[in-house]
C-alpha cells in the first residue's frame, strides 16, 4: 500500500510542480530554437477555416475580424464550415459571400461535429496552409502572418497561437480559467523551445496542408495533431506573437459541461491509442517526457488522487505524511464546497474550487466514455458568446 501511495504522490507532484522545474532547467541545456522567417517574400496561399454551428450572435463579428487580417487578399480564402446550422448563420454568411469572393460557405447537411466539418473543408480548401478558428475567437490583425512565418521552417508542421481570455473579471470561473490559460501558454512556450507541443488550443492554429491528418470526428485536432505529428518526428510549436481573443465560460455549469465533453473524447482517443501516451519509442525522447508529464499524467490525475486518498486513509496512523495527504484532500473538498455555497469572490477558495471542478470533469468525462455516451458535436455555451 505504501508503494501505491508514494507512486501516486510522486506522479501528482510531477505533473503539478516538478515538471515545471524540469522544463525550465532542460530547455536551458537542450534548447530547440523556433525559427521564424521575418523576411519572407512570397506568402503562401492560406485557407482560414472557421467552424460554425448556430453562431448568429457572433458570426458577423467573426467575418469582419477575418476580413481585417493583415494578409494579401489574393492569398487567402475564408471557408465557413457550417455544421448543420439551423439558425440564421448560413444566411448571414451567404450575404457576405455574395459580395466577397474570398468568403465561401460550406454547408455540412448532416451534423457530425467540428472535426467532421473540418475534414469536409479540407477536401475543398485551396491553401498550402490551413488555418483553423472558432466562430467566437477574434484574431489580432497580424496573427495569421505570425503563424505563417514560423511554418516556413522545414521541421515544423503545425503551429498554435496565443489565446487570451477577455472576460476574466466577470466571475470566479472566468478568472480561474483565464489564470489556467496563462499558465498553459507559459508551458506551451517552454515545451516549444524544448521540442514540441503536446496540445493545441482550438481557437487559433495552422498546419501545412500536406501534413493534415484526417482523424475520426469523435476526436479533436487539439490533442491528435501534435501527438500524431510527433510520432512522425514532426514538430508543433507555440507562436506567442500570434494572438487571439476569446470569452471563457462564466458559470461552473458551462465549464463542467465543456470539459466533461472534452475529457470524454480524450479518454476515448487515449484508450484507442495507448502507445501515443505510454510508449517512449514513438517519439523523440525529450518529447516523450513532455507527453507523459503533461498529457498521460494529467488524464490520470483523478484516479491518482483517488488512489492517494484511499491509501492515505489505510495508512493514516503510519506516519505524519499520510495524515498530511489525507487532511489535504479533506480540505480540498471542504474548500470547494464552501466556495460553491458562497456568493463572494475570495481568492483563497478559487484554486481548490477550480482544481476540484477540473478533477470532477475528468471523472464525468471518463464515466461518459465507459458508457459509450461520447458525441462528436458541441453545444454552444451562451456565456462564451456574450459581451
Amino acid at each position: 500500500m505504501k508503494i501505491i501511495f508514494f507512486i501516486a504522490l510522486f506522479l501528482i507532484l510531477w505533473h503539478n510542480l516538478i515538471y515545471w522545474v524540469f522544463l525550465i532547467l532542460v530547455k536551458q541545456l537542450f534548447p530547440c530554437k523556433i525559427k521564424s522567417d521575418k523576411s519572407i517574400k512570397e506568402l503562401p496561399f492560406v485557407s482560414l477555416i472557421i467552424a460554425v454551428h448556430n453562431e448568429e450572435k457572433v458570426i458577423e463579428k467573426k467575418i469582419s475580424n477575418a476580413l481585417s487580417l493583415d494578409y494579401p487578399k489574393d492569398k487567402i480564402e475564408f471557408i465557413f464550415a457550417s455544421d448543420n446550422s439551423t439558425d440564421e448563420s448560413n444566411e448571414i454568411i451567404s450575404k457576405y459571400a455574395s459580395s466577397n469572393k474570398n468568403i465561401r460557405l460550406l454547408k455540412v447537411e448532416k451534423r457530425g461535429g467540428k472535426v467532421n466539418a473540418y475534414n469536409e473543408a479540407f477536401k475543398i480548401a485551396n491553401g498550402e496552409i490551413l488555418a483553423f478558428s472558432d466562430a467566437n475567437t477574434m484574431w489580432d490583425k497580424n496573427a495569421l502572418k505570425e503563424l505563417v512565418k514560423v511554418l516556413e521552417s522545414d521541421d515544423i508542421a503545425c503551429v498554435c497561437g496565443h489565446l487570451i481570455y477577455t472576460n476574466t473579471s466577470e466571475s470566479e470561473v472566468s478568472y480561474s480559467e483565464g489564470l489556467y490559460w496563462k499558465l498553459e501558454n507559459m508551458m506551451k512556450e517552454a515545451e516549444s523551445k524544448l521540442y514540441s507541443l503536446t496540445a493545441l488550443n482550438g481557437g487559433i492554429y495552422a498546419i501545412k496542408k500536406k501534413e493534415y491528418i484526417v482523424i475520426h470526428p469523435l476526436y479533436s485536432h487539439d490533442l491528435c495533431f501534435p501527438l500524431l505529428l510527433g510520432a512522425q518526428k514532426k514538430r508543433t510549436v507555440f507562436v506567442k506573437d500570434a494572438v487571439a481573443f476569446e470569452r471563457s465560460g462564466t458559470t461552473s455549469e458551462d465549464e463542467i459541461k465543456r470539459k466533461r465533453r472534452m475529457f470524454g473524447r480524450i479518454y476515448s482517443f487515449l484508450f484507442k491509442n495507448p502507445s501515443l501516451f505510454i510508449n517512449p519509442f514513438r517519439y523523440n525522447f525529450l518529447y516523450f517526457i513532455s507527453v507523459f508529464s503533461h498529457r498521460t499524467n494529467r488524464y490520470a490525475l483523478p484516479f491518482l488522487h483517488l488512489l492517494l486518498f484511499i491509501s492515505s486513509v489505510l495508512l493514516l496512523h503510519k506516519g505524519m505524511i499520510f495524515e498530511i495527504v489525507f487532511y489535504s484532500h479533506v480540505l480540498l473538498i471542504v474548500f470547494a464546497i464552501v466556495k460553491y455555497l458562497m456568493k463572494r469572490k475570495i481568492k483563497i477558495f478559487l484554486f481548490p474550487y477550480y482544481y476540484f471542478l477540473f478533477l470532477a470533469s475528468m471523472f464525468l468525462g471518463f464515466y461518459d466514455f465507459i458508457r459509450g455516451k461520447i458525441k462528436p458535436y458541441w453545444d454552444v455555451a451562451e456565456t462564451t458568446r456574450g459581451g
